[in-house]
């Protein structure tokens, strides 16, 4: 059994990295994700982060995302395999056991869901060569995988159904689905929950979520109902807030980490009290 853990995703604080990680370890979290964009930037070699992340008690659930990973053309599978490889580095360097692939979302991705399903395959067994697990999560803008239905059925034509399926609660929520469709999953086959409010507005789907998410709580998607779907079916690993939102950027650090670990364990309390008569089995 896996011990819920509290993270958060780096994307979703401002300052420098080495800031984000002491922000996010006083305010109590578990873990970090790692956003590939986020390393790039921060001028540190992934030893060195994870050296930080190391000296400040926290964790590393994911490094992530890889992208244009599915739904690719033959001949350029070849350039995804080189691309996955040189990921494995960075995410070996870390230490971390996790690499986030997520579903493409370019106009030319290949619709057929056996030929994607054979890529994923193939870098999930190259993942596993080197002892690093693969959880894959469906953009709601994704081309053709864009749901947490076509994700999962993706991995269950790939062979990797068992923790291996990341929920967001943006991405569920955007495109209208809910709770009744996270309790429709095999309950073994959650690897990571991650969660983000959003206000109601029209837009862009992209735009929306990468300029206007926010922390439970804080906006009008119910997202309290697809965690309790989630974790009521027995999910017990890394719940995760990844929010994307320039003006939470903009905030001292320190507030904004505070600020989501004050809303995820108010989420999580909200679960306690109406899904078990007992504690959730959070890490200490």
């Amino acid at each position: 059994m896996w011990a819920l853990k509290k993270c958060i995703s780096t994307v979703s604080l401002g300052g420098t990295v080495v800031e984000r990680i002491d922000a996010i370890a006083a305010a109590g979290f578990d873990g970090i994700e790692l956003f590939d964009a986020d390393l790039r930037g921060s001028g540190l070699t992934a030893a060195e982060v994870a050296r930080r992340c190391g000296d400040a008690g926290l964790g590393i659930a994911c490094y992530g995302p890889f992208r244009r990973a599915e739904g690719v053309p033959e001949q350029e599978f070849p350039d995804v395999v080189a691309r996955f490889r040189a990921a494995l580095d960075v995410t070996a360097a870390l230490g971390a056991d996790t690499i986030m692939i997520v579903s493409n979302t370019d106009p030319d991705a290949i619709a057929d869901r056996d030929h994607s399903a054979g890529q994923l395959a193939a870098l999930g067994a190259i993942a596993a060569e080197r002892g690093v697990g693969i959880v894959f999560e469906a953009l709601s803008w994704g081309t053709h995988i864009s749901r947490v239905a076509d994700a999962l059925d993706l991995l269950q034509r790939a062979g990797y159904p068992r923790r291996s399926l990341v929920m967001d609660t943006f991405h569920l929520l955007a495109l209208g689905d809910g709770d009744a469709d996270v309790a429709a999953l095999p309950a073994e086959v959650l690897g990571l929950v991650q969660l983000a409010d959003a206000a109601a507005v029209r837009m862009d789907l992209m735009q929306w979520s990468r300029n206007h998410r926010c922390y439970p709580g804080e906006g009008d998607l119910d997202v309290l109902a697809a965690t309790r779907a989630a974790l009521g079916a027995g999910f017990d690993g890394a719940v995760s807030l990844e929010i994307f939102d320039p003006r939470y950027r903009e905030l001292p650090p320190r507030q904004i980490a505070q600020r989501g670990a004050d809303a995820l364990r108010g989420l999580l309390a909200d679960c306690e009290r109406t899904i078990w008569d007992r504690p959730l089995p959070l890490t200490a």
